[in-house]
């Protein structure tokens, strides 16, 4: 069988002559390039030049070999190319996973940005609570996790990778956008759309009622905060928010006051131990942890 690199020195010495000026192209010493050619020859078990006067004419043979090995060099340089785009991550493909706040909002503007040096790069996005994240990146299903809570299983590799805040969201006019801060005991008396108590957010805000000795009270369940977002804009109550779902939405008619007390959130990106990790999407986290730190300090607060 005839390798590429033997086809490479036939080429050589076809379009130039002679084992001399293909040696010298080649940078290696003629008898290499003649020896290869003899080999070659013995390989395929017919002459594949006429030598005459120190040069040599390639036969029909040689010339049809030649031809052909042009697919195959062809077809290298673009493995080249693919193997230098995925070096770059400009092509390939993305799995990610979500949790809806990060999903819906701030994410798609990431992965846009993202893009716009990447055209070739294939992506796909799902979104589901933790478990659900959790589930996809273990099954080999999604590459790259981003949840608020932090996914908890063993086969993960968990990093906290942006930070952000639980912002009291009030429909404007509300008399709790009057406060310059909003204590969460307030909530307790207005018409508070909150989480319910199996969801991460719920079971944040439960704790912070239960150290100041309350029980959080509410008259509207929803798991998501960009459901809880909606309800604030059409003017059904007021509800506790985090920044990464405010990202680029249009606030008019929600007002956002800061609470007290003070609830910081810490998302967390996630890959599996079970497969690799492929080098785009290391440059997506790194990419998502810096896109969110420059841009997350224009949300109202």
């Amino acid at each position: 069988m005839i390798n590429a690199r033997q086809l490479e020195v036939l080429c050589a010495v076809i379009e130039l002559g002679t084992t001399a000026k293909a040696a010298e192209m080649l940078a290696v010493s003629q008898p290499a390039v003649s020896n290869m050619i003899r080999h070659v020859e013995t390989l395929t078990g017919f002459a594949l030049f006429e030598r005459e006067r120190g040069r040599l004419t390639p036969t029909p043979e040689a010339r049809h070999i030649a031809q052909e090995a042009q697919h195959l060099f062809m077809q290298q340089r673009r493995i080249a190319s693919i193997i230098e785009e995925l070096r770059g991550g400009t092509t390939g493909r993305l799995s990610i996973v979500a949790t809806p706040s990060i999903g819906q909002r701030v994410l798609p503007r990431v992965i846009a940005k993202f893009l716009e040096s990447r055209p070739k790069l294939n992506v796909s996005l799902d979104m589901g609570h933790t478990d659900q994240i959790a589930n996809r990146l273990v099954s080999g299903q999604s590459e790259l996790g981003l949840s608020i809570s932090q996914p908890r299983h063993s086969a993960l590799t968990v990093r906290p990778i942006a930070e952000a805040q639980l912002l009291c969201a009030c429909p404007e006019g509300h008399e709790l956008a009057l406060s310059r801060v909003v204590r969460i005991e307030a909530l307790n008396h207005a018409r508070h759309i909150s989480y319910s108590a199996e969801t991460p957010l719920g079971q944040m805000i439960d704790a912070a009622f239960s150290r100041r000795g309350l029980e959080r009270r509410y008259f509207f369940e929803v798991r998501h905060t960009m459901a809880a977002l909606e309800l604030v804009a059409n003017g059904v109550g007021v509800a506790l928010v985090d920044s990464f779902a405010l990202a680029g939405r249009d606030l008019r008619g929600v007002v956002l006051r800061p609470i007290d007390p003070a609830m910081d959130l810490r998302a967390h990106s996630a890959t599996s131990k079970l497969f690799p990790t492929s080098n785009v999407a290391l440059q997506f986290q790194s990419f998502f942890r810096q896109y969110v730190a420059d841009h997350m300090q224009s949300v109202p607060s």
